[in-house]
């Protein structure tokens, strides 16, 4: 029996319309499971709205995509007269519709062999005092009789680059066997209306396309009794779970929650960002995002628009990235433990840290950073510390910016009542390019105005920011104290200085140079240098 989902005061609307779909199940842009109660229940709104504008560039990077696709499909056009229908759309970034030709093309290449479009949505509806609908959001497609039926998912990149959760595709192949075709509601705070009956299909199957190219994936193929089961193990649990809500986890998905105004777990810090107050699109940002448009307008937007991205990391920044899995892994085990030398991987060996295995020469000079990091592990004062936190995902709201700002820390730690904030920073170099800490690592600017404004609680004496870098050498700890009001000041401004020009920016275009060399977006910049126009239709890359 799933629980009455309760409106807090803040709300308003009828909860008694729960829609469900696969992007509800096991997307990481909807892990909180407040909001994807909210989500579910489409007649739900805050009483208090944000009415803000909305960006003037295209975020929904699907949007051409599915405008042309919808044109060649359902219309008829050819490739070209449907990428210019798509193109007349909402403006979207140059390097989105690089990508939208990219992946149409790439998309209509597929064999559809006795299979038709489906224009209609698949909607299984179910009344039992609440009314419940299942529907799936993709391509679909049908033999002539309606008795075979298959479902599309799109993803960025190649097709089971990332494994797709269960539910998803219990969902889809669920709402496919058994949906009415209905159209898309006028109000999406309205039920779907089928406009006609289910079909009896027979044979159901889920598929998945990457837009990259790449060959298509069989998720699923069966009967509908086949469905039923395999609904009743992936399915039914989790849209239970899904309904019945729970406790708010504030992160990235708050910049398009619609909970946003009436939410009491996102903190809100106006001014975080030094920024003065603006009526603006509601935008989320972190340091990282900030640092790309340091580099380039535009790869900071396709990365924020989630464009397929080139393989980005150097062996040195893979050594980096194992050293800290390799860490978060034995803290994680040893919470009142500190490191210690016989925990230390052998550098003559082979080790794995996350998903990096190192070797060879690799292998010896990460062995000899996590055997300096036992010298300066934060357990040593373990009957001091009271709560660990490994790589939180935290949010807070600049309601001065209109920006949710999210932050990654290494760890936190909370030692005498005061908030620990640690970075971990591997590097082969003597020294750091600039003289500041917080010139260098903006984000221990984050961090430092984050504890001197309380946004973590405890107390603020004590509390401090902590930067440990290791190197084959030996290792530095070095600190940042949130009650130096000239620290403080210099983190503000650090932050303003990053911020300022990126909230300023609705074109974000691109900034040709020595970044071009390392974007990992380059692939969709018509601005890149050494791509032809024939290049950025079919997605080649620099040799």
């Amino acid at each position: 029996m799933v629980r009455q989902w309760l409106l807090p005061p803040a709300m308003a609307g009828d909860p008694g319309l729960v829609r469900i779909g696969p992007g509800t199940v096991g997307d990481e842009d909807y892990s909180c499971p407040e909001q994807q109660a909210a989500r579910a229940r489409p007649a739900v709104y805050a009483r208090a709205g944000m009415r803000l504008p909305k960006p003037r560039l295209e975020t929904f990077t699907l949007a051409p995509v599915m405008a042309a696709l919808d044109r060649i499909e359902l219309h008829g056009d050819s490739v070209e007269a449907a990428l210019e229908f798509a193109r007349r759309g909402k403006p979207a970034h140059p390097g989105v519709l690089t990508f939208a030709e990219h992946a149409v093309r790439s998309y209509v290449g597929r064999s559809m062999s006795g299979m038709r479009p489906v224009p209609d949505f698949w909607v299984a509806q179910k009344n039992n005092g609440t009314l419940w609908e299942l529907y799936a959001w993709g391509r679909r497609y049908e033999s002539q009789d309606g008795r075979r039926r298959e479902f599309v998912f799109l993803r960025f990149g190649e097709a089971g680059a990332r494994e797709r959760d269960r539910g998803q595709i219990a969902i889809a192949a669920y709402a496919t066997a058994f949906g009415a075709p209905a159209r898309w509601p006028q109000s999406w705070s309205e039920p779907f209306t089928p406009n006609g009956s289910a079909t009896a299909v027979e044979q159901v199957r889920v598929v998945e396309v990457g837009l990259s190219g790449g060959p298509p994936l069989l998720l699923f193929e069966g009967t509908p009794s086949q469905v039923t089961a395999y609904f009743a193990d992936y399915g039914r649990r989790e849209i239970t779970e899904i309904a019945a809500g729970g406790l708010s986890r504030p992160g990235s998905p708050c910049a398009g929650c619609k909970l946003l105004t009436s939410c009491d777990a996102l903190p809100r810090i106006p001014g975080l960002l030094g920024i003065s107050s603006r009526r603006a699109p509601l935008r989320k940002v972190s340091v990282s995002d900030l640092r790309y448009y340091g580099k380039c307008p535009a790869q900071a937007h396709m990365s924020s628009v989630h464009l397929p991205r080139a393989a980005e990391y150097s062996d040195e920044a893979k050594l980096g990235q194992a050293v800290h899995g390799w860490l978060e892994t034995s803290h994680r085990g040893r919470i009142r433990a500190a490191c210690n030398g016989h925990d230390v991987p052998r550098g003559d060996r082979d080790w794995t840290g996350g998903r990096w295995t190192m070797t060879g020469e690799w292998a010896r000079l990460g062995s000899q950073m996590i055997a300096h990091h036992t010298d300066v592990c934060p357990y040593r004062d373990a009957s001091s510390i009271t709560e660990v936190e490994l790589e939180p995902a935290l949010a807070f709201h600049d309601t001065a910016a209109q920006t949710i700002v999210i932050a990654k820390p290494d760890m936190i730690y909370l030692q005498d009542n005061s908030w620990v904030w640690r970075e971990t920073k591997t590097t082969q170099k003597p020294r750091f390019y600039h003289s500041d800490l917080l010139d260098e690592f903006p984000q221990l600017a984050l961090a430092l105005v984050l504890l001197a404004e309380g946004a973590l609680g405890g107390e603020l004496t004590g509390s401090r920011v902590e930067l440990e870098v290791l190197r084959p050498q030996g290792q530095d700890l070095l600190y940042e104290d949130p009650t130096d009001p000239l620290r403080v000041a210099k983190a503000r401004e650090v932050l303003r200085k990053l911020a300022e020009p990126w909230r300023g920016d609705e074109d974000f275009e691109a900034r040709p140079g020595r970044a071009c060399q390392t974007c990992p977006v380059s692939r969709w910049c018509p601005s890149s240098p050494g791509i032809s126009p024939t290049d950025e239709a079919t997605g080649a890359t620099n040799g």
